[in-house]
């Protein structure tokens, strides 16, 4: 059996469908045979231009072999990810076709990762599998119907009737969200079918001992990590609550992405002085962040597309027995309000909400029982191990 995996992320690379492409291909090499195949197909790292790694263009570890393709640098803008997403697609179809693999899967979160597996499947006969880890059409139609009503609805046709082709031929469809299948039933599409294998937390998150804290001192840390985009909105709410918290808090933004500077432009316009952020960096760099933060932040603008999502960053925060704000509506804020009790919601883009959340927030019990229940159910390896089975069973 040779499988060939298609992830246009993947560790060293820093962001959620790198660390879950990488949990699940680990998964699957423990359950194939001896002689088996697992190939994963990706890109070299290049989701920040803040975070510059090196790393061989052909790896093999065990059973699993990584293939990693030059691309050009995005910067985020759409016309440069298509340019970039391109050149990856045409040398990932290239050599999967001299890898004349037995099965093909591909983890998604803006459609053309699985568009490319499924086409890949047609063209070498053999069949398929999607982690879908986004609904693209509702997200970018979204996007484009800000501009204008008539782009958003042609761009929600288009690629409505590619995801329902897609998944209609696929052998499997897994989605990290239960919000997901009522979208695509909507459309037509029978997900009758589908699994649903979220996100996890990591084991460096499971057995991380975290220092306490002293809670009499002056200056609170809140903390925010991971990407810094429009889907985040930062820039709408962080300066108007940090100016509102005032002396006695310092929020620290650590990553990077397209909406960097209007966040960076945002705090130079109110002159705020207690917002530091700084670049992406390693998980073991990260923890010490974390170490030393008071409250975890996380935020979503308030699209529609982002009423069914759940976050992989919920898993990571909770785990870490912090206090937690969150700005969140739909799925992930009940899903919070169900599993996550050292939490507070408030509404995204609110900021009298936000900085009641923060002063409510501190006077809540973290509890650890709750906590423990929580990593037991959501430990990533005992997710990926489920899904890997679920895999192979489909094949």
């Amino acid at each position: 059996m040779k499988i060939v995996f298609f992830t246009f992320y993947y560790p060293p690379d820093l962001c959620a469908g790198s660390f879950r492409a990488s949990a699940l291909a680990q998964a699957l090499s423990k359950k194939m045979a001896n002689g088996d195949e697992l190939h994963i197909i990706t890109t070299h790292p290049n989701r920040y231009k803040e975070h510059c790694v090196k790393a061989e263009n052909i790896e093999v570890d065990g059973k699993i072999t990584i293939h990693r393709i030059v691309v050009p640098e995005h910067n985020s803008g759409i016309l440069l990810q298509i340019r970039t997403f391109s050149v990856y697609a045409v040398a990932a179809y290239k050599l999967c076709k001299r890898l004349n693999p037995n099965f093909l899967i591909g983890t998604t979160s803006r459609l053309m990762t699985g568009i490319l597996t499924g086409v890949s499947a047609y063209r070498l006969n053999c069949r398929y599998f999607i982690d879908l880890r986004d609904i693209f059409s509702e997200t970018i139609s979204d996007f484009f119907s800000r501009k204008s009503k008539i782009l958003g609805s042609t761009s929600r046709l288009v690629f409505s009737f590619l995801e329902g082709r897609l998944f209609d031929k696929a052998a499997g469809v897994n989605v990290v969200s239960e919000g997901f299948p009522g979208y695509f039933q909507e459309q037509g599409v029978d997900t009758s079918s589908w699994s649903f294998f979220p996100n996890g937390v990591d084991k460096e998150f499971i057995n991380l001992l975290l220092a306490k804290r002293n809670h009499s001192q002056h200056i609170k840390t809140i903390l925010y990590a991971g990407n810094i985009g429009n889907g985040q909105g930062l820039e709408m709410v962080l300066p108007d609550v940090a100016k509102c918290m005032g002396s006695g808090y310092r929020f620290l933004v650590i990553g990077g992405g397209g909406a960097s500077s209007k966040l960076i432009n945002a705090i130079k316009k109110e002159n705020i002085n207690n917002i530091e952020i700084l670049p992406p960096v390693k998980r073991d760099k990260l923890m010490a962040h974390y170490q030393d933060a008071d409250i975890l932040f996380l935020h979503l603008n308030d699209i529609p597309a982002f009423k069914r999502v759940l976050p992989s960053k919920i898993f990571e925060y909770t785990a870490l027995r912090k206090s937690i704000v969150a700005g969140l509506r739909g799925y992930s804020a009940q899903f919070m309000a169900d599993n996550v009790p050292n939490s507070i919601v408030f509404e995204p883009g609110d900021v009298e909400g936000c900085v009641d959340a923060i002063r409510k927030i501190e006077n809540l019990d973290v509890k650890n029982e709750a906590r423990d229940v929580f990593v037991k159910k959501y430990s990533r390896e005992k997710i990926m191990n489920r899904m890997a089975e679920h895999i192979f069973s489909v094949l």
